[in-house]
């Protein structure tokens, strides 16, 4: 076995054995497969707790301990990303920004009141107009379908 996978994230973090993403600096707590399929399955797991992460395998190679080697552009991306941020702050969130606080009333939730119309009046109907469908007497379509079929026996 001369290489194993381990699995990092778009922030560059490194799935632990514990299912945590870490830095990676530590090698021995670090996630890792000498099989493909293996890492493959532990990464769709991983990305079905947190959907949001883009996540990838990295073959490495593995140092005298058995512990995998991350390449330093790995590891140097980290360093750089955390400096920037403790000279800078969270870059996402300006100082002095108030914390979000959802709104008081959401206007797509409830929906508007329809105005009030007055129902129109039906139209009377004088009892010397016959109406313009008859309807058919209950049974009628029974007693002819017996008769014809007695008809033709």
């Amino acid at each position: 076995m001369s290489h194993v996978y381990v699995l990092t994230n778009q922030h560059q973090q490194f799935l632990s054995k514990s299912n945590e993403w870490i830095d990676g600096r530590e090698a021995n707590r670090l996630f890792r497969s000498e099989y493909k399929d293996v890492a493959i399955n532990q990464m769709f797991e991983a990305n079905t707790r947190d959907v949001s992460l883009r996540i990838e395998l990295l073959q490495c190679e593995l140092n005298p301990k058995g512990q995998p080697l991350i390449p330093d552009e790995a590891l140097g991306e980290i360093q750089l990303v955390a400096e920037a941020e403790t000279a800078q702050g969270t870059p996402e969130i300006e100082p002095g920004t108030p914390p979000e606080l959802p709104p008081e009333s959401n206007p797509e939730v409830g929906p508007e009141q329809a105005p009030e119309v007055e129902p129109e009046e039906a139209p009377e109907v004088t009892p010397e107009e016959p109406p313009e469908i008859e309807p058919e007497q209950p049974g009628e379509d029974a007693e002819q379908s017996a008769s014809a079929a007695r008809a033709a026996s």
